[in-house]
């Protein structure tokens, strides 16, 4: 089986390796790319208050290990948070970032915003209370939005920026070509990890003219990504997160339906 690994080209090594652990072909096709970006004024002081003012943030939101690693790196050496304010990872790879640098961590059940809005370190922040996000520019706007309605004060901190990768083209010429030649019988299965990614492959995919979107099962991160796919009939499979044992069982999961 052909696996299509979509991940930015800093975070994609380690699936690659698991899925040809496997006996996967994987090749790769990233559809973004995370470009540093400098932060504003305003979001200096929300970084210098979460450090300097222990009680201002009952919660911290950290939505990638790239957030991690940027936030961290702009705190003081040895800085630990205040044991009020909890600490949130999205994600396994997220939360050992944060846990090398010595910090007590929660992850979500699961790591979509709703996953988030269920847990207790966030649906109990109240009117008044203030949480802070790392994040990429643009991200998590719907918990963003959720815990605003809700009179929660949310600071936003974007690290990074997500775009289409300059060479996405080429790349996807080369994908295009692999394929050929692999030549198999069974549709390769694409990871899809967010809106943004899907957008990018079917903007590819539609300037494409060996394959469309119904040649390929789809794996899709989190409930409204699935939806999304699922309402163009295409083959789709949704995942949790994004670790490499569940998007394994996604694989499995489009083998048993093609069986």
């Amino acid at each position: 089986m052909i696996f299509v690994n979509t991940r930015p080209t800093s975070r994609a090594t380690p699936l690659t390796q698991a899925m040809q652990a496997k006996g996967l072909t994987v090749l790769s096709m990233p559809l973004l790319e995370l470009v540093t970006i400098d932060i504003s004024e305003r979001e200096q002081q929300y970084q210098q208050a979460f450090c300097q003012q222990p009680d201002k943030y009952q919660a911290l939101v950290v939505v990638s290990p790239t957030a991690a690693r940027q936030g961290l790196a702009a705190c003081p050496k040895g800085f630990i948070p205040s044991p009020n304010c909890a600490v949130i990872a999205v994600g396994h790879a997220t939360a050992e970032v944060l846990r090398q640098a010595g910090w007590q961590v929660q992850c979500p059940d699961e790591y979509s915003n709703e996953g988030m809005m269920r847990m207790p370190e966030i649906s109990r922040l109240q009117q008044g209370n203030h949480l802070l996000v790392w994040r990429g520019r643009g991200g998590r706007r719907v918990l963003v939005n959720f815990l605003q309605d809700n009179g929660v004060n949310v600071d936003a901190i974007a690290w990074y920026q997500r775009q289409c990768p300059a060479q996405a083209a080429e790349l996807f010429s080369q994908m295009q070509q692999q394929l050929k030649q692999l030549a198999s019988s069974a549709k390769p299965v694409v990871l899809i990890s967010s809106g943004e990614a899907f957008s990018n492959w079917r903007q590819l995919m539609a300037d494409s003219t060996q394959y469309e979107l119904e040649d390929f099962d789809y794996l899709a991160f989190g409930k409204r990504l699935t939806q999304i796919i699922t309402d163009l009939q295409l083959p789709c499979v949704r995942l949790e997160h994004l670790d490499n044992d569940e998007v394994w069982r996604g694989v499995q999961a489009v083998n048993n339906k093609s069986d």
